[in-house]
């Protein structure tokens, strides 16, 4: 097998103005109504997607954009950050590894306002494809030890995928209509696994609102593809509520089917969020 390596490149972006408009109108599709101009904690992933496809794009990116998945989304803010502010970004390559199931790999990005960061975010893609290398599957941390002490039923439209595209930039043929995920070997177009963990905070600030005026990380893996439409149940439990830890706030969170197939609910995302 040929030696597989990842472009070197780091894009970099000073003085982004971040427009008012359009924040207002992610805030509307992933549901975030905190009082005040504060962004949703994904909002700025939005914002940097741009630089994920310049990357993804570059001639000597080894992998092909058809056969890619976005398995895991790491976001660390440190404090609120406001419409007004002006930022600076950067975006790069990191960690390629082989899997069981292909390659994996990530894109990280920071935003800084002057010397300060902000805002870093580490997107964990796989490229799926056959290898003779043997590899230990990842372990996966059980979640049904919890009492879940909030509960959320959502109802997904089947335009979802559409609306949240016009305000992400991700226009993947998957998430708009069933006969464009028909053409990639999906049943049903589905959502964006983004918009999955971004109303999962908009839900959970709804409940735990201080958690979001600190510092803190927000870890999700996404699981099976949450087709469209659809009704999905978010549960969600508060670790300190039963003493568990007394120096950080810590939810953990996961997006269930609604209703069993074949005895068992879908698991579509699992995640976590805790003050730092």
């Amino acid at each position: 097998m040929n030696e597989i390596t990842l472009p070197t490149n780091v894009f970099r972006f000073e003085e982004i103005k971040l427009k008012e408009k359009h924040a207002r109108e992610f805030h509307q599709v992933v549901g975030w109504e905190l009082d005040g101009d504060c962004l949703h904690p994904c909002y700025l992933h939005s914002v940097a997607f741009p630089l994920h496809m310049m990357l993804l794009l570059l001639a000597d990116f080894p992998f092909p954009l058809l056969g890619m998945v976005h398995i895991n989304n790491q976001i660390t803010q440190m404090r609120p950050i406001k419409v007004g502010e002006r930022l600076s970004v950067t975006s790069h390559f990191r960690d390629l590894e082989i899997h069981p199931k292909g390659w994996a790999f990530s894109i990280n990005v920071e935003f800084h306002v002057g010397a300060e960061i902000v805002w870093k975010s580490k997107s964990t893609n796989l490229f799926l494809c056959k290898h003779e290398q043997q590899v230990e599957a990842f372990v996966q941390q059980p979640s049904d030890t919890f009492s879940w002490d909030t509960k959320s039923n959502w109802q997904l439209m089947g335009n979802l995928g559409r609306r949240y595209a016009k305000v992400s930039g991700d226009f993947n043929p998957i998430h708009l209509s069933k006969w464009t995920a028909n053409l990639f070997g999906f049943k049903q177009h589905i959502i964006h696994g983004m918009w999955t963990k971004s109303y999962c905070l908009s839900t959970l600030q709804k409940v735990r609102p201080t958690i979001f005026n600190q510092s803190y990380v927000v870890n999700t893996a996404f699981k099976q593809p949450l087709y469209l439409p659809n009704e999905v149940q978010m549960l969600a439990h508060n670790c300190d509520s039963e003493g568990v830890n007394d120096t950080s706030d810590t939810s953990n969170f996961k997006v269930m089917g609604s209703e069993p197939i074949n005895g068992q609910q879908a698991l579509h995302l699992v995640g976590d969020i805790r003050t730092i």
